[in-house]
C-alpha cells in the first residue's frame, strides 16, 4: 500500500509535501476499516488519489484537480461523488467556507460582499453549466469569492494567504482568477445597475407617494379653513339683524336732529 501511495502521489506532485504520504495512508486504513461491511465499488487507484486529495485539504496543500480526476481513471461527475462519500465516511468532510476565511484572516468586513458574489457565481454556473456537474463547494471558489470582494470594496488582502485556502496550484488559480474576472464583468455590473435602477425607482415612487400625501393634507386643510371661514346662519342672522338696527337708529337720530334744527329756524323766524 505504501508503495502504491509514493507512486500516486509522484504522479500527483506531491511525494515531497510534508506529512502527505503519512496522512493518505492514515485516511486510507480508516476508509478499509469503516467501509468494511459495504465496500465501495472503485479500485485501489481510485481509493488512493481520492485519499490523497482529502489528505491534501485535511493539510491545507494546493492540488491539481483535473489531474487527481485522470490518474483515479473515473469521470469528473463520479470522482466528485466519491469523493463526498468517502469524506463522510472518514468525517472530514467539512468544507472551508467564506466566513471560515474571512474568520481566519481577519477579514470579516468583506464576507457579505464574498457571500453575495458566491451566491451570484453559483446561480449563473447552475444555469450556464445545466449539463455539467461542477462541484461548486469546493473550498477555490470561496477563496475566490473572498478575494474579488476584498478588490471590489478596496480591503488589503494577501493573495498568497487567501489562495492556501482554495487548494489550488498558481497556474490554475491565475485560471480562476481569469475566469471569475470575465464573470463579474458580464454579470455583477449588470447585477448592480439593476438594483441601482430598483433604488432609484423606489426612490420616485416614494417621492410620489409622498406627493400624494402632501396634496391630501393640504385639501384637508384647505377644506378645515373654508369651513371654519364659512359663519352660522344663526350669527350671520344676528349679525345682519344687529346691524340694520344699528343704521335704522342712526337714521332716525338724524332725522330727529333735521327736525330740531327746523323748529328753530321756524321759531327764529328764519
Amino acid at each position: 500500500m505504501a508503495t502504491l501511495i509514493e507512486q500516486m502521489l509522484t504522479k500527483m506532485g506531491l511525494r515531497d509535501e510534508p506529512s502527505m504520504q503519512s496522512k493518505t495512508l492514515e485516511l486510507l486504513r480508516i476508509l478499509e476499516l469503516r467501509s468494511a461491511n459495504a465496500p465501495l465499488q472503485l479500485n485501489e487507484y481510485a481509493k488512493t488519489v481520492l485519499c490523497a486529495d482529502i489528505a491534501t485539504t485535511v493539510l491545507g496543500i494546493a492540488c491539481d484537480m483535473e489531474q487527481n480526476v485522470k490518474l483515479s481513471t473515473l469521470r469528473k461527475s463520479h470522482y466528485n461523488k466519491h469523493k463526498r462519500i468517502i469524506e463522510k465516511i472518514l468525517d472530514v468532510n467539512k468544507i472551508v467556507g467564506v466566513n471560515d476565511i474571512c474568520v481566519q484572516l481577519n477579514m470579516t468586513e468583506v464576507s457579505q460582499k464574498a457571500l453575495e458574489l458566491l451566491e451570484l457565481y453559483k446561480t449563473i454556473m447552475a444555469k450556464e453549466s445545466a449539463n455539467d456537474e461542477n462541484d461548486l463547494i469546493h473550498p477555490q471558489y470561496a477563496a475566490m469569492a473572498v478575494f474579488q470582494a476584498a478588490k471590489i470594496l478596496k480591503q488589503k488582502s494577501s493573495k498568497a494567504k487567501i489562495m492556501n485556502f482554495s487548494n489550488l496550484r498558481p497556474t490554475q488559480w491565475q485560471q480562476l482568477e481569469l475566469r471569475w474576472n470575465k464573470f463579474l464583468t458580464k454579470y455583477y455590473k449588470e447585477t448592480s445597475d439593476k438594483k441601482q435602477r430598483l433604488r432609484v425607482g423606489e426612490s420616485n415612487e416614494e417621492t410620489e407617494s409622498n406627493a400624494e400625501i402632501l396634496k391630501s393634507q393640504s385639501c384637508v386643510e384647505n377644506k378645515k379653513r373654508l369651513a371654519s371661514s364659512v359663519e352660522d346662519y344663526e350669527q350671520w342672522k344676528k349679525r345682519i339683524l344687529a346691524k340694520a338696527e344699528e343704521q335704522l337708529r342712526h337714521q332716525l337720530n338724524e332725522q330727529q336732529d333735521e327736525l330740531g334744527i327746523d323748529k328753530e329756524n321756524l321759531i327764529l323766524g328764519m
